[in-house]
């Protein structure tokens, strides 16, 4: 495994040089959103529905429109017949099923649960943004923590988290959160790697 200091290290140098690519994200808030709500839109791609589908209003060409999701029954049925479930890779065929109702959740929060402001909204994030909330999904951080009432609360609220801690601190309590609370359960993410802490942070900075 590589040494902790060696990414404390580079994460640092991120900091400093990176800066500059995320600064996008620094006035755009969005603490009115749930998580599933934006990395809906990062499952909906990632899962290829755009091969059959465009969010336009009306068709467009073979596209058909998602105008709506029709009921839970339906909707279920037709993700699970016309993808994979893409969001983890459980071995245990019952969580497949929860894993793959946590999908159908977050693409109906994404296509059903958003309104046209807040699709333009979520349309007008960075990548890295939409794919950090999806890591923070995919690595089951609502299971501990709430954002816009949507999660648990056994750690802190994250949903105006920006407002109190920069970018730089948000990567190192990634890395070592025990170097900021040392009596927290909540585990290292350094086994992501580089991309993906930056992609959590990225999105967790919008939270302000």
């Amino acid at each position: 495994m590589v040494p902790k200091y060696y990414w404390l290290a580079v994460l640092a140098a991120i900091t400093l040089f990176a800066a500059p690519v995320f600064s996008q994200d620094k006035n755009t808030s969005t603490s009115n959103l749930s998580n599933p709500q934006i990395a809906g839109k990062q499952l909906f791609v990632g899962k290829e529905c755009t091969a059959c589908h465009t969010l336009a209003e009306k068709d467009e060409g073979e596209k058909t429109a998602m105008q709506s999701t029709r009921d839970d029954e339906w909707f279920a049925g037709h993700v699970a017949e016309h993808s994979e479930v893409i969001l983890r890779d459980d071995r245990s065929s019952r969580r497949k099923r929860r894993t793959a109702a946590e999908e159908v959740d977050m693409l109906r929060a994404y296509l059903d649960g958003t309104t046209a402001a807040e699709k333009k909204q979520i349309d007008s994030m960075s990548e890295d943004v939409f794919k950090g909330a999806y890591l923070y999904a995919q690595n089951k951080c609502q299971n501990c923590h709430m954002i816009a009432g949507e999660g648990k609360d056994i750690g802190p609220d994250l949903s105006r988290v920006a407002s109190k801690h920069d970018r730089a601190w948000l990567l190192k309590n990634l890395l070592d959160p025990k170097q900021f609370a040392p009596d927290t359960e909540m585990p290292s993410y350094e086994e992501l790697g580089e991309q993906a802490l930056n992609q959590i942070a990225a999105y967790l900075t919008t939270l302000k």
